[in-house]
């Protein structure tokens, strides 16, 4: 321990005790140990990155076990919730293995930096050779500059001492914060993770190690604290403890004061705390944590370099951002302008996907939504000739630049949809920061947009973000509250806003809002590498989603992947290998399909269904009493004898001829969907542990909703989804029945060739078809029937039979809360069982009619099923009481309409079997698999198991890249 010189004034003693006792330039190298190593699995993650290492053999290993994720739940707290009225929580969760094994990396890491070697090592000297600097000799000098006592610092090594550990877990504290500062920036390059050269981790990935770093640099400087007080308490000066001293020293009160903020800070990042008060959270980050760091650095100005470049890169990035953020939302020029939508120009033949088409044989290119010249033929042929580029983006109402456009949606939902006065690209499944004023002046919150970005799009329409935000508690009730108010009271501006020639929407308000970003991490993915993509959302968690669908739908029908945002790449070119998209979203009412409804009909517009295919599973369907099993059977036999068509006798003969007969691709598809409904969820909404698929008790909300997402039956609503859930049996059945009738007409046409060549010499016994037909034709019956079938925009029904359309239909059941309209005259949609749609009902709605306007005055029109729901005060239980007695109404326009019924025939009852989804597709594809998932806890669990399961080594040891599986969770929060 070395010696203190003799002083008379207490405070000069002590700033000659406290100088002496602080490591040497030497003992830093702990500190430059540390960022060494950082560095080096910085390089290492990016060259695994760039070179697709975890594609490997190797790499299946580390995925397949670093993806897994555990959460528990205690045993009965369902039903001890449910018993208090309490709302649904998700169960609590770990975070997935590779996250753990990082964390326990840098805690390790850390700790043995802190405490192993000795702590104090010889000036001059180096870890290698410590301990052989002899022993200066003291002199006395009376001075208070503390550069004058470090002479009289120790020339030799100390191992071990209270000082020395607790000036070393200091030096690591401080070390630490330029790198818990990194991970908690979001924007290139002073994110350095986040560069695409390196890593491409941006905060979504790196919130969780930036939150326990955190807490991290508050455990250390928690040791040096507790070190130096046994230190000062240790030792005496004229009969007193040196803590009675201490706060004499100025850097004393700079480090405690230092202490209590990083302590407040912990406090509130706490993640109930963080979650229930993030207003609070957020504005004492931003606040305290400057000031923290600068407390730090006038504490110990030896090391304080740490100090100044963690608040150097923090306020470099907040500035760029800044200047990024004026830019982009008009502060210098563009606010309220908009382009007018532009027909695009066709580009080259070469960027054209052709796809064969099966009954003609003939190539048929894809077709553009903003083309009306070919919008009738999409009625008779999918998909229609066309040589326009293929676009998704909305040719409705764009707003003006600057400002969103809101919608009320079921649900409690808001569709929020802005166009930037300055556009800017993003990736899919990328997330923005929302700030609108007129719901909080100053916090931003994160949403993840549904769209995708269209850089060569020649209106704003290509450039417009959409958000579906469900109300919780906090910012998004406030949004909720504020649109629905204004709604209700047919306000469509804030008070005082103007928007200079531009008219308004004609339904939904407009809010002045801003936007910063993209962020995340979702732009590292290389779709195009992998064979099949499989796309699973629960509720919400849609946008991500449907971002993605939207990307991949493009590539594969022709598009380039760099002019959407993404990675070069699409149908034709070099290295682009995606073949199919499966597209599973979870939701709790069939309302709810609302939400994304027209953009899933442009992707299906898109691709063909054997390469798209469309499962929505909506959870909240359970019957009182649950048949038994063999009931179950005995009625699904019997529902299938009544759907068969009528056989002539020579054909049933022959059931085993044709039993083998291979069924077509549309009903392998229903028949396969059937098949991945876990119907005993029917019985109930609980799963009890030893049934449950993460090892304890499970609730159907589990796989849908987000905590606090309110569930409340809401006026209308239920009607809603009754109307929905009708309308997709009707199509399902009516599909089934014209599915197998065609099937029925091909086999006849087949076996009635057979019998006039095998008799063409004699005359038959019986005779079967009217001399006067040609060999080929078909009975009257059946050729009606595939009339019926062209007309409905189904001639290609044997390869592409998801496209009929039909009217949507009333249900039989009616609640306290229908509207009268909703039943009144529409019972003649389907007069017979099999009585297909007719041919007026079954084009899709003129372009002239997609402008919106209130459902309730269209009582005469085909979609008044579904339109006239939304009557006057049917929704006034949306609102708060302050809007409780207004009039407010949802407005669909006919196209949207159209585009939920359609929609909705791919929507089933009950829980998927995700890890049999997963499964069929791996089995399917033909390559490498990747898997793309957002929801709440539950589900994102349950997709790592699936996934872990499906990874298979020894495949990709074979050279069968089948047994490769990536995965691509946003599952972070802020």
């Amino acid at each position: 321990n070395p010696s203190t010189p003799v002083l008379l004034n207490d405070l000069q003693w002590l700033t000659a005790y406290l100088t002496i006792h602080s490591l040497s330039d030497a003992s830093r190298v702990y500190s430059y140990i540390l960022w060494i190593a950082i560095g080096i699995v910085l390089a290492i993650f990016s060259l695994v990155h760039h070179l697709g290492l975890r594609g490997g053999y190797i790499g299946a290993y580390w995925t397949k076990w670093a993806v897994r994720r555990r959460t528990w739940r205690k045993k009965h707290s369902l039903a001890v919730a449910a018993k208090l009225g309490q709302p649904h929580r998700q169960p609590k969760s770990l975070p997935s293995n590779g996250q753990i094994l990082a964390l326990t990396a840098l805690v390790i890491g850390t700790l043995a930096l802190c405490y192993i070697g000795p702590d104090y090592l010889a000036p001059g000297s180096y870890i290698w050779n410590v301990g052989s600097t002899p022993t200066a000799s003291i002199a006395k000098r009376a001075s208070y500059d503390p550069a004058l006592f470090i002479p009289f610092q120790a020339k030799y090594t100390i191992p071990k001492a209270w000082w020395t550990t607790a000036a070393r877990t200091g030096q690591i504290a401080f070390a630490l914060l330029p790198l818990c500062i990194l991970f908690a920036l979001k924007m290139p390059p002073f994110a350095i993770f986040a560069n695409k050269c390196l890593t491409d981790l941006h905060f979504d990935k790196l919130a969780f190690l930036h939150r326990w770093c955190g807490f991290l640099i508050w455990f250390i400087t928690t040791l040096h604290i507790a070190s130096w007080s046994v230190q000062l308490a240790d030792e005496t000066r004229k009969g007193k403890v040196l803590y009675q001293y201490a706060f004499q020293y100025q850097k004393f009160i700079f480090g405690w004061s230092a202490y209590g903020l990083l302590t407040l800070i912990m406090i509130f990042s706490i993640p109930p705390l963080r979650t229930r008060h993030y207003e609070a959270f957020y504005f004492l980050h931003i606040l305290l944590v400057p000031l923290m760091i600068v407390l730090c650095a006038l504490h110990h100005p030896p090391v304080w370099q740490w100090c100044w470049a963690a608040l150097a890169v923090w306020g470099a990035e907040r500035l760029y951002r800044f200047g990024w953020w004026l830019f982009i939302n008009g502060f210098f020029g563009g606010l309220g302008r908009s382009s007018s939508p532009v027909t695009s120009t066709s580009p080259p033949q070469a960027s054209i996907r052709v796809v064969p088409d099966a009954v003609s044989g003939q190539p048929i290119g894809i077709p553009s939504l903003h083309d009306k010249s070919t919008a009738s033929a999409v009625s008779h042929r999918y998909p229609p000739v066309s040589t326009a580029k293929p676009v998704l983006y909305s040719d409705g109402y764009v707003p003006p630049r600057g400002y969103f456009h809101a919608e009320v949606l079921p649900g409690r939902t808001v569709r929020l949809r802005i166009v930037t006065p300055r556009h800017r690209s993003w990736a899919p499944g990328q997330h923005f920061l929302i700030h609108i004023p007129a719901v909080c002046r100053f916090t931003t919150h994160p949403f993840t947009t549904a769209s995708v970005c269209d850089q060569t799009a020649a209106s704003d329409a290509g450039y417009e973000l959409e958000f579906f935000i469900r109300a919780k508690k906090g910012w998004t009730k406030d949004l909720w509250d504020t649109v629905a108010l204004m709604t209700a009271q047919g306000r469509k501006l804030t008070p005082g806003e103007k928007i200079p020639d531009r008219e308004l929407p004609p339904h939904g308000v407009l809010l002045r809002g801003f936007v910063d970003g993209p962020f995340g991490s979702s732009r590292r993915a290389v779709w195009g590498d992998y064979s099949t993509a499989v796309i699973v959302a629960g509720g919400s968690g849609v946008s991500f989603a449907l971002s993605i669908l939207q990307y991949l739908c493009l590539c594969m029908a022709g598009r380039d992947g760099h002019e959407l945002g993404g990675r070069s790449g699409g149908f034709g070119k070099p290295g682009f290998k995606m073949t199919r998209v499966r597209f599973v979203w979870l939701v709790r009412e069939f309302g709810h399909i609302q939400w994304c409804a027209t953009a899933l009909r442009k992707c299906m517009t898109l691709l063909p269904s054997s390469e798209l295919r469309i499962d929505i599973f909506v959870t909240n369907v359970k019957y009182p009493v649950p048949p038994p099993r063999q009931l179950t059977q005995r009625l699904e036999k019997v529902v299938a004898d009544e759907l068969e068509p009528p056989v002539p006798s020579f054909v049933k003969d022959r059931s085993d001829e044709r039993k083998s007969r291979s069924p077509s691709i549309s009903s392998m598809e229903s028949d396969s969907s059937d098949s991945l409904v876990d119907l005993s969820y029917y019985e109930s909404d609980l799963v009890d542990e030893e049934q449950g698929e993460l090892g304890h008790e499970e609730h159907a909300l589990d796989l849908t909703n987000f905590d606090d997402d309110d569930d409340t039956a809401l006026p209308g609503e239920a009607q809603l989804n009754l109307t929905i859930k009708k309308e997709a049996q009707i199509r399902r059945s009516f599909i089934k029945r014209a599915s197998v009738a065609l099937a029925a007409k091909q086999e006849l046409d087949k076996r009635t060739s057979a019998l006039y060549e095998q008799h063409s010499a004699a005359p038959s016994a019986v005779r079967l078809l009217d001399p006067q037909r040609p060999s080929s034709a078909a009975p009257p019956q059946l050729e009606l029937i595939t009339e019926h079938i062209r007309v409905a925009g189904l001639s290609r029904m044997s390869q592409d039979i998801d496209h009929l359309r039909s009217p949507l239909s009333a249900t039989d059941i009616q609640t306290p809360t229908s509207a009268a309209a909703l039943l009144e005259g529409h019972r003649q949609s389907f007069g017979s069982p099999m009585s297909p749609p007719g041919p007026s009902r079954l084009s899709n709605p003129p372009s002239g009619e997609t402008t919106s306007r209130p459902v309730s005055s269209r009582p005469g029109s085909v979609l008044s099923s579904m339109s006239a729901w939304s009557d006057a005060h049917s929704l006034a239980a949306l609102v708060s009481e302050a809007a409780a007695q207004e009039q407010i109404r949802v407005e669909l326009n006919d196209a949207e309409l159209a585009d939920i019924g359609i929609v909705a025939e791919h929507a089933h009852a009950g829980k998927p079997k995700l890890d049999r989804i997963l499964a069929e597709e791996v089995e399917r594809s033909k390559g490498a698999v990747i898997v793309g998932c957002c929801g709440p806890t539950s589900l994102n669990a349950l997709i790592r198991k699936s996934v872990a399961a499906q990874i298979n080594p020894a495949r990709i040891c074979r050279g069968d890249m089948r047994g490769s599986i990536s995965l691509v969770a946003e599952d972070f929060g802020y």
